[in-house]
C-alpha cells in the first residue's frame, strides 16, 4: 500500500511522515511556489530520511505567478483593502499537484496539519504569513521577519522604481522586461530593503504578513486604473475584485463563480497600459508619477489601445503570460 503525503518540509511534516512510514510507503510530495530560499535536495533528502520511498518536488513556480499572482494583482485583491492574500492564494495550487499525482498513482492523500514548512503555502513568491505567540499588538512582533527590513535601515538611500504595465500585466521594471514571478521578486527585493510590505494583523490569532512585491504591484496597478478605467467600469470593478478576494480568502477558488468574475477582470484590462513610477522608502511606497492610456474621450492616449511593450530587442519574455496571448 502506497500513501502520498503533502509535504512542505517543517518538524511537524516530518514527523507526520516518520509516522505514517511505519505503516505503509509514502511518496512525499513538495510544491515550489518561489520564496527561493528553499535548498530542495536537502528538502529531498530530509524526506528520505524520514522514511519516504520517493519524494517528489513541482516546480510551479511559473504556474503559481501567471495562474494564481496574476489574476490577484488585477484583482486588487487586498483582504479588507489592507493587506494582500498569501495562503490561501497559494493553497489551491498545492492541492491540485499534490491530488493529480495521488489520482495518477490510484492512492490517497494525507495532508498533515503542518504550518512554517520551508514549502509552504504560507511561504511563497508573492508573500509570507506567520502565527506570532505573542497575541497582543501593542507589543512589537520581535525577529520574524525574513521579506523586509526595518524600515529605517536604508533611510538614507531611497529607491525608485518604474513599471511598465500592458493591460494590467506588469512587463517591465526600469525598462528591463520582466515575467510575472520575476516583476513580483525584484520589486519585493527592493521594496523590502525598505521595509515595505509589512502588516501586523491581530484579529484572533496575531499573524505577521510580508508581501512586499505584492504590496508595490497592486498599489501600482490601482493607480494606473485610476488613470485608465472609464468611471462606471471602475466604480463596478470594485465590487468585483472585493467579490473575487472574499471567494479566494474562504477557500473558494473551485467556485463556479471565481471563472466569470477572472474574465470580467481580464477584459476590464485592455486600456490598462502604461507606466506608473514609485519611491522605497522609510517603510512606503509612495507613487510619484503615472502615465498611460485615457479612457475615451478623456483626452490623449500615449500608447494605442492593444498595442502591448515593446523592448528595444523586440523580444518578449518567454514565460510571460503576454507571450502566448494573441
Amino acid at each position: 500500500m502506497t500513501t502520498v503525503l503533502a509535504y512542505a518540509g517543517g518538524p511537524a511534516g516530518t514527523a507526520a511522515l516518520a509516522r505514517l512510514a511505519r505503516e505503509t510507503d509514502v511518496v512525499t510530495v513538495s510544491v515550489d511556489l518561489g520564496a527561493g530560499d528553499v535548498d530542495l535536495m536537502a528538502l529531498r533528502e530530509r524526506a528520505l530520511a524520514a522514511g519516504a520511498t520517493e519524494a517528489i518536488v513541482v516546480d510551479a513556480r511559473t504556474e503559481f505567478a501567471n495562474e494564481h499572482c496574476l489574476p490577484a494583482l488585477q484583482a486588487n485583491a487586498l483582504l479588507y483593502e489592507r493587506y494582500p492574500l498569501v495562503g490561501s492564494l497559494a493553497r489551491p495550487l498545492v492541492e491540485k499537484h499534490v491530488t493529480s499525482i495521488a489520482h495518477a498513482r490510484n492512492v490517497d492523500v494525507v495532508w498533515p496539519r503542518e504550518q512554517g514548512g520551508r514549502l509552504s503555502p504560507d511561504r511563497t513568491l508573492w508573500g509570507r504569513a506567520v502565527v506570532v505567540t505573542d497575541s497582543d499588538p501593542w507589543h512589537g512582533p520581535g525577529d520574524v521577519f525574513a521579506y523586509t527590513e526595518d524600515a529605517a535601515a536604508n533611510i538614507d538611500a531611497p529607491d525608485e522604481a518604474v513599471i511598465t504595465f500592458d493591460r494590467g500585466i506588469p512587463v517591465a521594471v526600469d525598462g528591463e522586461t520582466v515575467s510575472v514571478a520575476e516583476a513580483v521578486l525584484r520589486l519585493g527585493h527592493r521594496a523590502g530593503a525598505h521595509g515595505v510590505g509589512r502588516f501586523d494583523l491581530a484579529a484572533g490569532n496575531r499573524e505577521i504578513y510580508e508581501a512586499p512585491g505584492a504590496w508595490v504591484l497592486i498599489t501600482a496597478h490601482q493607480e494606473l486604473e485610476n488613470l485608465t478605467l472609464d468611471r462606471d467600469l471602475a466604480r463596478f470593478k470594485r465590487s468585483v475584485d472585493r467579490r473575487w478576494t472574499e471567494l479566494v480568502h474562504d477557500g473558494l477558488w473551485s467556485s463556479p463563480l471565481r471563472e466569470p468574475l477572472d474574465a470580467f477582470v481580464r477584459h476590464s484590462q485592455e486600456h490598462v497600459c502604461g507606466d506608473v513610477r514609485l519611491v522605497f522608502h522609510g517603510g512606503a511606497a509612495v507613487v510619484t508619477g503615472r502615465r498611460g492610456e485615457e479612457p475615451a474621450g478623456r483626452g490623449r492616449h500615449l500608447r494605442p489601445v492593444g498595442r502591448r511593450y515593446r523592448p528595444l530587442t523586440g523580444q518578449e519574455h518567454p514565460d510571460h503570460p503576454t507571450h502566448r496571448a494573441s
